[in-house]
């Protein structure tokens, strides 16, 4: 599975690498946030349903995952889970850092 897809983030925004930008610097200003929600106790859940939306939407694949199977997780799983969520935001954010090098 491809950590980001780039023919699908091509394909969502029309290949226009102004928006491709814009849209990836909105995300990367949400990642804190919806670190510091994952890493709270209450709300988590909810944090990777919309961290999941927002993958999905963008081509990051193994993110979305991470998030779908953090998001059906028991609460016995939910560090694992958590951990593994944050290392596929991690693995995000590089592939996005690399991106956006290339588009500039």
């Amino acid at each position: 599975m491809l950590v980001f897809d780039r023919a699908h983030f091509d394909h969502m925004t029309g290949g226009d690498r102004a928006l491709q930008i814009e849209v990836l610097e909105l995300f990367r200003q949400q990642v804190e946030a919806w670190r510091t929600l994952l890493a709270s106790g209450e709300g988590w859940r909810e944090a990777a349903h919309t961290l999941k939306g927002s993958a999905r939407g963008i081509g990051l694949n193994v993110l979305a995952a991470a998030c779908e199977a953090a998001e059906g997780a028991p609460e016995a799983q939910r560090l694992a889970a958590l951990s593994d969520v944050h290392g596929a935001l991690g693995a995000a954010v590089g592939e996005l850092e690399r991106f956006a090098a290339d588009a500039a």
